[in-house]
């Protein structure tokens, strides 16, 4: 993932309380800001504002421009 990708995102509505409840998400669409790799965190801007997301619930929807 590189700054510029289009990508979804996991949105969590209802968090999971204990580790065998089901929680309740979304997929949400915005722009990758910034990817650190040894941290697994992605950098989102999504709706103006800016997230950090856990890059386990992060995928790519369309590459940005390469150069």
């Amino acid at each position: 993932m590189i700054a510029g990708d289009l990508v979804r995102f996991k949105d969590w509505e209802v968090h999971p309380m204990h580790k065998n409840d089901c929680g309740v998400w979304t997929w949400r669409t915005g722009l990758l800001i910034e990817y650190q790799s040894w941290e697994k965190v992605a950098t989102i801007l999504y709706l103006g504002k800016i997230i950090r997301i856990r890059a386990g619930d992060v995928q790519i929807v369309t590459r940005g421009n390469r150069k």
